[in-house]
């Protein structure tokens, strides 16, 4: 294990540091509802968790393309399907990060937190999506459970991230806007920060977070403050 026992913030990256509300006008622009983006979204997710549950695994992209597919089927696009699918698949590598993230980014660095990133989309679809907000610099790690033997949340995608980079789950904090992302990792023995920008209810089914902040900058103020028992 490693010799520096920081604690180690892990960054869910999909909603949690990019914004995905621009993926509306993806689906706009081939001329189905917007709101269809956040369908297509939750129904990688679904195929994601339903190979996880058998211990497999297949990339973010193909997952996107397939279950684009589908719902074109249902809601014929207004240009060829395939072109479709790669409008949206395209969308997906311009997202934007969320308003708060780069101010509460550069504030944990400057704070002295390590911090990683574990997507359930690519390596390079999250690299790509630090560099252009200009925090890159400030991740030790991004990581994508295409490397792992299965998505989050399962178990093993976060047992497989703490030996990846040498850290104890203990000495993990994950960071996500998904109560499923923070359940599982509270089960594998990470600590974990819940990122509510919108005031929903926490579900009561899941395990109750150690933190929940309305941003990566609060988040940041919380742990200066001893949030989570963490100390940089």
């Amino acid at each position: 294990m490693t010799t520096d026992d920081r604690p180690v913030l892990v960054f869910d990256v999909n909603e949690t540091l990019s914004d995905m509300r621009p993926l509306r006008h993806a689906f706009e622009e081939v001329g189905v509802p917007g709101e269809l983006a956040a369908t297509w979204f939750a129904s990688v997710l679904r195929e994601g968790f339903a190979l996880a549950v058998h211990g497999e695994a297949q990339p973010f992209s193909v997952l996107g393309q397939e279950t684009a597919r589908a719902l074109f089927t249902l809601h014929p696009p207004a240009e060829d399907v395939e072109d479709a699918v790669a409008r949206v698949l395209d969308a997906v590598q311009r997202l934007p990060l969320h308003a708060d993230v780069p101010d509460g980014v550069r504030s944990l660095a400057d704070a002295g937190f390590r911090l990683t990133a574990l997507t359930n989309g690519s390596a390079a679809t999250a690299e790509g999506l630090l560099e252009r907000g200009g925090v890159r610099q400030h991740f030790e790690r991004v990581c994508s459970v295409e490397e792992a033997p299965c998505w989050k949340p399962a178990s093993e995608a976060y047992t497989w991230a703490s030996g990846a980079w040498g850290v104890p789950p203990e000495q993990m904090l994950m960071v996500a806007v998904h109560p499923w992302d923070l359940h599982g990792a509270a089960r594998a023995g990470l600590r974990t920060a819940w990122i509510d920008r919108h005031g929903s209810p926490w579900p009561a089914y899941a395990r109750t977070p150690d933190l929940r902040v309305s941003g990566v900058r609060e988040l940041a103020a919380r742990l200066a403050a001893g949030g989570a028992g963490l100390t940089a």
